[in-house]
C-alpha cells in the first residue's frame, strides 16, 4: 500500500528513522465469544481497558443503502413473543422450520428468518461493554440489562487508575398486554402486545468491580429524566449531562398527549423524550417551547466507592458567550445545553454548550445557534475556539497539566471539514494543528500528561481520491503528527483506523481492521465449496505497547516513501467498514 503524494509530503515532517524494528508491539484484546466486532474505547495506566461490541451494524450496499448485519451470535429472539398461529407467521417457514422453532431449535437459516423479518418487532440494542483488567479475559458487564435479553444499548467510556468505570445504558424492554380506552370507534378495543421501557430512556452507570450504580437523572418527571456519564477522574469525579428540567409549556404538552388512553403512560414518555425533533441540538430551528424535551445540562458527579453523590450542574456559553440565554422580543426560544466530556484531577472540565449569537438571524423569527467548545471552570462557561473562524467544535479531553483537546469545524475547500485544536489553559490560547494534510478531517480522542494526543485522521491511499480514516499520534512538543500504522510491524495483519486513548505510560488503546474466519450468526464457521474456512474483514480492539529503544521498521522495497504493510490489503472491505466505524461513532457519541 502506498501513501498519495498528499500524504508522502508529510512524511519527512515525521523525522523518524526507518530500521529493521517497530516503536509498539500490538495486542489484540477485543476477541471475544459473544459477537465479530469490536470498538476501543479507554486505558488506564495499569492497563485495564473498557471497550464495546457490536450487537448490530448497518453497512452502505451497492446502493448505498442502509443494510442491518448482526454480529452476535446466537442473538436471544424471544419466541414467546412471536405468535406463530399468525398466517403471515407460518408462511415464513416450512412446516418442519416452523415445528422446530416452536420447540426452540433454531438453525442459520430461520435465525436469520427471525432477525430479518423481526416479527414480534422486539426491541434490539446496537451494543454491549466489555471491561478488561490485568490479564483477566474481558468480562461483559450488563449495566442495565442483567437478564442478557439484548433489547437496549450498553457503553463505556473510561476507566480511572482505580479501575472505577463510567458509561450509559438505554432502556431494556419487556413485552406487555395492554387494552386501550374505549372509543366511539372502538367501544369494546381488543387488548394488545406492545414492548414497554424501563424507564428512564438514558441511565449514566458507574461500575466498581463487577457492581453497577446508575447515576439519578436530577430531574426525573414525566418520564424518568436521564443521566450520561463520559469520563472520570482519579478522584472519583465524574463528568456527563444529564435532564435537570422541563419548561412549561412541554409539561403541558406532554400531560395532554400522554393520559394512558392510547398507549401507556411510560411508552408515550418514552416516545415523546426520544424524538429526534424534540431533542436539544445544534439545528433544532422551528422548535416550539411546547415540544421541547428535557432540559439538558452538564454535570459533575462526585463519586465515593458505590455511591454517586453531590451532583454540581453546569452552565453554558448562551447568547454571544454572555452564558444566559437570548432575551429577544418576537424571536422564538431555544433549548440551550451543555455537555461535560472530560474532567481533570484538578476539577477543571471540558466540553461543548449551545452558542447563539442574537445579532445574526436565520429567521425572520429566530437567530443563529451552534455547538462550541466549552471550557468549565469556577462555575464558569467559557469559549475555548474563535466563534467567528469556526462554524462548530467540541472540546473532547482535558489532561493534568490543563491542557485541553478537541476538534473544530469550518469550511476548507467547499466541505465542513474538523481539524484537531489544543488548548492551553493558563494562557487562553488554542492552537490547530493541520493533521495529514489541509482537507483531512482530524478527529482527537484524548491527550495524556505527556501532551500526546491521540484520534482518527483521513488519508489518501494509492494516489487516488478515495479518503479513509488511520489512527493517529501527536506531539505537542515535538508538533510531530504520525500514522500509527507507520509506528507497528510490517507483517502484523492490523489496519488501525483509530486511536481512542493513551496513557501516561505510552500505551494506547485503538480499533483495527483485521482479517478473521467468517462465522455466521450461530457463531459457525463458513466454509467455501472447498471446505476451506472463508474470511472477512472486522473490527477488533487493541493495544499499542511502546517497544523500549524502538524505530519504524523499514518494510522493504526500493521506494522507501511507502509502506507496503499487510494491512494494505483490505481494499474495499476497508472502505465499507468505513462506513460502519462513521455508523458506529455516531451511535457512541
Amino acid at each position: 500500500m502506498k501513501l498519495s503524494p498528499i500524504s508522502l509530503a508529510i512524511l519527512p515532517l515525521l523525522s523518524l528513522c526507518s530500521v529493521q524494528a517497530a516503536v509498539y508491539s500490538v495486542v489484540d484484546v477485543g476477541k471475544v465469544p459473544e459477537l465479530k466486532s469490536t470498538y476501543a474505547s479507554a486505558i488506564n495506566d495499569n492497563g485495564d481497558t473498557v471497550f464495546n461490541g457490536a450487537v448490530k451494524v448497518v453497512k452502505n450496499d451497492v446502493t448505498n443503502s442502509g443494510v442491518v448485519q448482526y454480529q452476535y451470535f446466537n442473538f436471544p429472539i424471544q419466541l414467546n413473543a412471536i405468535d406463530f398461529d399468525n398466517d403471515n407467521i407460518k408462511a415464513l417457514f416450512t412446516a418442519e422450520q416452523l415445528a422446530d422453532v416452536k420447540n426452540g431449535i433454531l438453525d442459520v437459516t430461520t435465525l436469520g428468518i427471525l432477525l430479518g423479518t423481526n416479527p414480534a418487532a422486539q426491541p434490539i440494542g446496537n451494543a454491549i461493554s466489555y471491561v478488561l483488567r490485568g490479564n483477566e479475559l474481558a468480562n461483559n458487564i450488563k449495566l442495565r440489562d442483567v437478564n442478557a435479553t439484548r433489547t437496549n444499548s450498553e457503553y463505556l467510556y473510561d476507566i480511572n487508575n482505580a479501575g472505577v468505570a463510567v458509561g450509559q445504558a438505554t432502556a431494556t424492554f419487556t413485552q406487555q398486554s395492554f387494552t386501550p380506552a374505549a372509543t366511539t370507534e372502538k367501544p369494546a378495543p381488543a387488548p394488545e402486545k406492545l414492548w414497554a421501557p424501563e424507564l428512564p430512556y438514558q441511565l449514566g452507570v458507574v461500575v466498581v468491580g463487577n457492581d453497577t450504580t446508575a447515576l439519578a437523572p436530577l430531574y426525573s418527571s414525566y418520564g424518568g429524566g436521564y443521566s450520561v456519564a463520559k469520563a472520570i477522574n482519579d478522584n472519583g469525579l465524574v463528568a456527563g449531562y444529564g435532564s435537570v428540567g422541563l419548561v412549561a409549556e412541554s409539561i403541558a404538552n406532554i400531560e395532554k398527549l400522554c393520559t394512558g388512553a392510547a398507549v401507556p403512560i411510560d411508552v408515550c414518555y418514552y416516545n415523546y423524550h426520544t424524538s429526534a425533533a424534540r431533542m436539544p441540538a445544534i439545528n433544532a430551528y422551528r422548535q416550539e417551547l411546547s415540544d421541547f424535551s428535557y432540559t439538558q445540562r452538564g454535570i459533575l458527579w462526585s463519586q465515593n466507592g458505590s455511591n454517586a453523590v453531590t451532583p454540581r450542574v453546569l452552565g453554558f456559553l448562551g447568547d454571544k458567550n454572555s452564558q444566559v440565554a437570548h432575551s429577544v422580543e418576537g424571536v422564538k426560544a431555544i433549548n440551550y445545553y451543555s455537555q461535560a466530556l472530560d474532567v481533570n484531577n484538578s476539577g477543571i472540565a471540558v466540553g461543548l454548550s449551545l452558542y447563539s449569537d442574537s445579532d445574526l438571524y436565520v429567521f425572520q423569527d429566530e437567530i443563529y445557534r451552534t455547538e462550541q467548545a466549552t471550557l468549565f471552570v469556577d462555575n464558569e462557561a467559557l469559549p475555548m475556539v474563535d466563534q467567528n473562524e469556526w462554524s462548530s467544535s467540541r472540546a473532547l479531553s482535558i489532561n493534568n497539566n490543563n491542557i485541553a483537546m478537541g476538534y473544530a469545524v469550518k469550511n476548507i475547500n467547499g466541505n465542513a471539514r474538523a481539524k484537531l485544536f489544543y488548548y492551553d489553559y493558563s494562557t487562553n490560547k488554542a492552537n490547530y494543528v493541520t493533521g495529514f494534510f489541509a482537507s483531512s478531517n482530524t478527529r482527537p480522542n484524548a491527550i495524556n500528561d505527556n501532551n500526546q494526543i491521540v484520534g482518527n485522521a483521513e488519508v489518501i491511499i494509492d494516489g487516488t481520491s478515495t479518503r479513509r480514516t488511520h489512527g493517529f499520534m501527536y506531539d505537542i512538543a515535538s508538533d510531530k503528527f504520525v500514522d500509527l500504522n507507520t509506528l507497528v510491524g510490517c507483517n502484523l495483519p492490523y489496519q488501525i483506523v483509530d486511536a481512542t486513548d493513551i496513557n501516561n505510560n505510552g500505551t494506547i488503546v485503538a480499533t483495527a481492521l483485521v482479517s478473521r474466519e467468517k462465522r455466521n450468526i450461530k457463531g459457525e464457521p463458513v466454509l467455501d465449496a472447498k471446505g476451506d474456512p472463508e474470511m472477512e474483514s472486522v473490527t477488533t480492539v487493541i493495544t499499542l505497547q511502546p517497544i523500549a529503544n524502538g524505530e519504524v521498521e523499514s518494510c522493504g522495497g526500493e521506494d522507501q516513501n511507502s509502506y507496503k504493510r499487510q494491512s494494505g490489503g483490505f481494499g474495499g472491505a476497508g472502505l465499507v467498514l468505513g462506513s460502519v466505524l462513521l455508523w458506529w461513532r455516531r451511535r457512541v457519541i
